[in-house]
């Protein structure tokens, strides 16, 4: 009896491990959130053996608490029919880029996606645009984003959005996408009326975030 208990709880074990290689092999959210963990820990235990080594350098750039992705790029697609705000998207995509502190790279799979850019229209809220977030709870790195231009304010002329403050909305979505908060202060992360483009001060704030030596190469993408 002892030794059928035995086999039973093997079996058991034995297929929990097949069901979470099974998960492993087939989620690509649980492949990046595992291999983040691993090298964040490989991280802190490079600091711990050689505390003066250069892997703990970037932990000093005057980093804010916000969660940042665990490098200063990320892919994104782009799940928008309406041509004015797939335009808005591309537009601030090429935006961001431009200013060498972040890279968004536009793929044509939303698994293959850390950035989903999409539409709502939903008048119960008074925000223009959306973005939530997922994290890895062990290193604090951002997983996956969504994206959401709401329609109901964007694309009514009641609300006087014109073309560039379109941009602007998706560029400060995209600015939350990549770790940024509100400010009062001039910037495209002001959290009313989407008048302010990127401003130096986000330039500034993103490198603070990614650090100043993690710059990425500038390029663009031309809008439809």
């Amino acid at each position: 009896m002892k030794i059928i208990n035995k086999l039973l709880k093997l079996g058991i074990w034995v297929g929990l491990i097949a069901f979470a290689v099974h998960l492993y092999q087939n989620d690509t959210s649980i492949q990046t959130a595992a291999k983040d963990s691993v090298a964040f820990l490989q991280t802190k235990v490079t600091q711990l053996v050689y505390p003066n080594s250069k892997s703990s350098a970037n932990d000093d750039h005057n980093s804010t608490n916000n969660y940042t992705w665990s490098s200063n790029n990320a892919t994104v697609y782009i799940d928008l029919d309406n041509q004015i705000l797939y335009n808005a998207a591309v537009n601030a995509i090429n935006s961001w880029n431009s200013t060498g502190a972040f890279t968004f790279k536009i793929v044509n799979s939303k698994k293959n996606a850390n950035i989903i850019i999409k539409a709502m229209n939903d008048d119960s809220t008074n925000a223009a645009g959306l973005t939530n977030t997922s994290y890895n709870p062990v290193s604090h790195h951002l997983l996956k984003a969504v994206v959401k231009l709401n329609e109901y304010y964007l694309l009514n002329q009641w609300f006087g959005y014109d073309n560039q403050r379109i941009v602007n909305t998706a560029e400060h979505e995209l600015g939350h996408a990549i770790g940024l908060s509100h400010t009062k202060e001039v910037s495209v992360m002001y959290p009313e009326g989407s008048y302010y483009t990127i401003q130096p001060r986000d330039i500034s704030n993103v490198k603070q975030l990614y650090g100043e030596n993690n710059q990425s190469s500038s390029s663009s993408i031309n809008a439809a």
